[in-house]
Formats: structure tokens, C-alpha cells, sequence
């Protein structure tokens, strides 16, 4: 998946082996919604139900007929309710019921060991994931994107060999801002009472106060190159959740870059051609 500011493009190999794309318009945001404390919120929302968006689309491009009841609306909701219901429930509830039951005098304590819980279930999860190769193929699929965005920066997107000599890693991938999150929590739950279903549903509620300030901490480590080191958790985590992608792989990224290319204009897009030099 590769969006720009007005399209969504998803890339995706077909059984016959061919890439088959997808293009999108993405509705533009209001003037508000990029303001600082606001966008970050919204960036959640957005990378959220777009992600969700991209993951359906890519399951209706890919599946035979007989399968694509998996990939309708009703289905695909449903799953993905209970998905980020057991999300909700492993990163808030769990570590806050945990941390409430060990010995802490002051809410901080209680904050510290409830982040630390969190963040080990966390990378316990994603590092388990690993193990299955369809996830794992996945991940390769993610190196993929970001090997295509560092190529589309640095001006390279002309073959897919320009793709290779780049990291699989990219410091503003939301695997970097999922990290972030769990870190900024750690502060932020100080604040709140601890204990009980109020000291949970007050977790939920300050949410969108995390993802706002997770937001301007990852913003500030893209644009401030004096703090360039707060980009460096996010590119350790992504040592798990990225891999080294294969040229098929990297070929389905390549064609998702110049596709979008050529829906916003840019003469230089070779869309519709894979360069096998």
C-alpha cells in the first residue's frame, strides 16, 4: 500500500503472477485537521481505517470467487472488531490489571510498570508473529514499501534495481509511531487514577491525547535533525517487523510508486512496465 495526499494505491501479486493494482481517491483533510495536537489523532483514525481499507481491497484483488466472502464488508468488519478488541485488551486492560496487583505506592510506579508490562507483551507478540510464514511474507511486503519510499525521496524510482540499496527500516512508519505510543503512555498514565474498571476506561479515554502527542514526538524526530535520536526505538522495533524483500516483492512496491506517480501527474511515471535490466 502507497498513498500520497489524494490517492491510495494497493499493489498485490496475482495467482497468475501478475501485479494488479488498485487506485483510490483519499478524501483531502480540512485545514484544522493538520493542526498541531489535532493531526495526530486523526493520523491514527486514518492510518487505521485506510490500513483496513487497503487490507480488504487486497483480499477481493487476490482470492477466488468461491473465497471472497472473507473479504466482505459484514465479514471484514467483524474481524476486524474482534482484532482490535483482543488489541485493546492485551495493551490496556491486561498490563493495567497486572501492574495494579504488583507492590507500587505511587501512581508513576504503577504507570511504570504498567508500560513495561505493555511493552513486552508487545514485542513478544510481534516477535512470535515472525514465526509464521505467511506473516513473515508479510513483513517483507513491508520492507518493500519502505525501500520504495526511501527510492521515492532520493529522487529513484526510474527500476526497480533503484529500490535494492535501500533499508528495509524507515523512521516514519507507523511501526515507529506504535512504539512511540507505548512510551508517551507510560508518562501520561501517571496522571490517571489506577485500579478498578475507572482506572481502564479512563486508559481508553486519554487515547486520543497519546496519539496526539505521540504524533508531534515522531513529527519533531522527521523535520528536527538535532533530535534525530527519537527515531531509534522505531528503527530498532523495526528490525522485527520489517524483512530484506525479494525482487518479486520489491517489483509489486516499485509498480505501487508509479502508479500513484501517474495519478498525481508526474511525467517521469513508467506505470504499467516492469524494467527487468
Amino acid at each position: 500500500m502507497i498513498r500520497s495526499h489524494r490517492f491510495l494505491v494497493v499493489a498485490v501479486r496475482a495467482r497468475d503472477g501478475a501485479i494488479v493494482t488498485d487506485l483510490e481517491p483519499v478524501a483531502p483533510r480540512s485545514r484544522w485537521m493538520r493542526l498541531p495536537f489535532i493531526r495526530g489523532g486523526w493520523a491514527l483514525y486514518d492510518s487505521l481505517a485506510l490500513g483496513l481499507r487497503a487490507m480488504r481491497k487486497s483480499l477481493e484483488m487476490v482470492l477466488p470467487e468461491e473465497e471472497k466472502s472473507v473479504a466482505s464488508p459484514a465479514s471484514f468488519a467483524m474481524q476486524s472488531v474482534l482484532g482490535l478488541s483482543v488489541t485493546v485488551i492485551l495493551l490496556i486492560v491486561l498490563p493495567h490489571l497486572v501492574a495494579t496487583r504488583l507492590p507500587a505506592a505511587a501512581t508513576w510506579q504503577v504507570s511504570l510498570l504498567e508500560g513495561a508490562v505493555r511493552l513486552g507483551i508487545f514485542l513478544a507478540f510481534i516477535y512470535c508473529l515472525a514465526f509464521s510464514e505467511d506473516i513473515a511474507r508479510l513483513f517483507r511486503y513491508h520492507g518493500a514499501e519502505h525501500k520504495a519510499v526511501h527510492a521515492y525521496e532520493h529522487g529513484r524510482t526510474d527500476r526497480v534495481e533503484d529500490l535494492i540499496a535501500f533499508p528495509p527500516e524507515h523512521p516514519r512508519c507507523g511501526t515507529a509511531f506504535l512504539l512511540i505510543v507505548l512510551l508517551v503512555k507510560i508518562f501520561l498514565f501517571a496522571l490517571l487514577p489506577a485500579g478498578g474498571v475507572k482506572g481502564i476506561l479512563m486508559r481508553l479515554a486519554m487515547l486520543p491525547v497519546v496519539a496526539a502527542v505521540s504524533f508531534e514526538v515522531l513529527w519533531l524526530s522527521a523535520m528536527v535533525r538535532s533530535l534525530w535520536w527519537l527515531s531509534l526505538p522505531g528503527l530498532w522495533l523495526q528490525k522485527l517487523t520489517t524483512r530484506q524483500p525479494t525482487r518479486d516483492q520489491l517489483e509489486v512496491a516499485w509498480t505501487a510508486v508509479q502508479r500513484i506517480l501517474a495519478a498525481e501527474g508526474y511525467p517521469s511515471a513508467t506505470y504499467g512496465t516492469i524494467d527487468k535490466r
